[in-house]
């Protein structure tokens, strides 16, 4: 039986890996500074698969004694953590995932592939959506191709019914995808541009019966596929790579009037004797008026258009659980256990890089996803 644990954060999206873990016969420890409150998720779990881990963080030696009693860290803290978290699994020769991080932490983990080498531990970085089910399904649907120009990734989401408060996601990640320079890989090259300068086309329906069209004319955006998915596409002869998405003007405009008004600056100041920088403090603020445990109805499309070639992965909300929320802890889960079940090659990988696209799609059918080529179902 292979020990995994899970280090948790704030909120309730980390806990659908744990569920997912343990409908998958996993066994589960999950970690936090909080004793009361993991003995509050585990009794509403019900379940003989997962016990309770009482870590501080701040504690590193402590910290990794406790991992080296596990096969596979599960890391769903703030992104911030990656490099601590990683390296302490490499000092205590343990396999490795997380959800991805800023541009200069990715290439920080990305030059440590021959620690993990020396540790004998192999490390999977941006194991969600998207980054991670758009990878392993563009790995699936290019293997009868022999040459890709351009692909464009984007999503789409159908709002049935929810709160007029309701963020489209967490604050920060609306700030970073606005705020932040874009990447993108154009006429073979990587290259940052502010995030306004640049629109591409985004439509996906091509086909007449599709009533709807998506993002039409948006911004191109900060996204991780950007740093693995031309690399992989290289011996396809691959010249451009997009992420592209569009923000409501109402939230565009809140982001740039708080930007203005400096409540978006890192630099950090001291509040009766607390230092935090205000875009600290105003994350934490619309998180707390923002709804929580509200019963959402949603839909998100993910969208890969490779050429011609159309690729969409839907899936539904689950109760209090929003669609862009299960799709990116899905597929946490299900990188996790494809690399908790396989002896791979110690190295840090990406998504693509190693685990089996037709399993993970498979997994992804168990849990009504559903996936679609050129608008026919597979």
């Amino acid at each position: 039986m292979k020990k995994i644990l899970v280090l948790w954060w704030y909120g309730n999206v980390w806990q659908i890996v744990v569920s997912d873990l343990i409908n998958s016969n996993m066994y589960v420890w999950i970690a936090w500074r909080d004793e009361s409150k993991i003995n509050k998720f585990i009794e509403k779990l019900n379940s003989k698969k997962a016990e309770k881990v009482v870590i501080d963080l701040k504690d590193e030696k402590s910290l990794t004694k406790k991992i080296k009693s596990y096969d596979l860290i599960i890391n769903c803290l703030e992104y911030t953590f990656n490099q601590l978290i990683l390296d302490l699994c490499m000092k205590a020769w343990k396999n490795y995932v997380d959800l991805g991080d800023d541009y200069d932490g990715i290439k920080i983990s990305r030059s440590k592939d021959w620690l993990a080498k020396e540790s004998w531990i192999a490390a999977c970085l941006w194991a969600g959506s998207a980054p991670g089910i758009v990878n392993v399904l563009t790995k699936y649907a290019v293997k009868d191709m022999e040459k890709i120009e351009t692909v464009t990734v984007s999503f789409a989401d159908e709002i049935i019914d929810a709160p007029e408060q309701m963020l489209p996601f967490n604050f920060q990640t609306v700030v970073e995808e606005i705020k932040w320079k874009a990447l993108l890989f154009e006429n073979g090259k990587y290259k940052f541009v502010e995030w306004s300068s640049k629109k591409i086309n985004a439509d996906f329906c091509v086909d007449s019966n599709v009533n709807q069209c998506y993002l039409p004319k948006s911004f191109v955006t900060n996204h991780d596929e950007q740093f693995s998915l031309p690399d992989y596409l290289s011996d396809k002869g691959i010249k451009n790579f997009y992420f592209v998405m569009k923000h409501s003007d109402n939230v565009i405009n809140l982001v740039q009037s708080l930007d203005e008004f400096w409540f978006l600056s890192k630099e950090k100041i001291n509040i009766k004797w607390i230092e935090i920088s205000p875009f600290e403090f105003c994350n934490t603020m619309m998180s707390k008026f923002a709804p929580q445990n509200f019963e959402v109805k949603d839909k998100e499309s993910l969208f890969i258009k490779i050429d011609e070639k159309v690729v969409e992965i839907a899936n539904n909300s689950v109760n209090w659980v929003p669609a862009w929320v299960m799709n990116t802890w899905i597929g946490c889960s299900l990188i996790a256990q494809y690399l908790a079940n396989n002896d791979l090659t110690p190295w840090v990988y990406h998504p693509e890089d190693f685990v089996d696209d037709l399993w993970f799609i498979d997994e992804l059918k168990k849990r009504d996803f559903e996936i679609y080529i050129d608008w026919k179902k597979i």
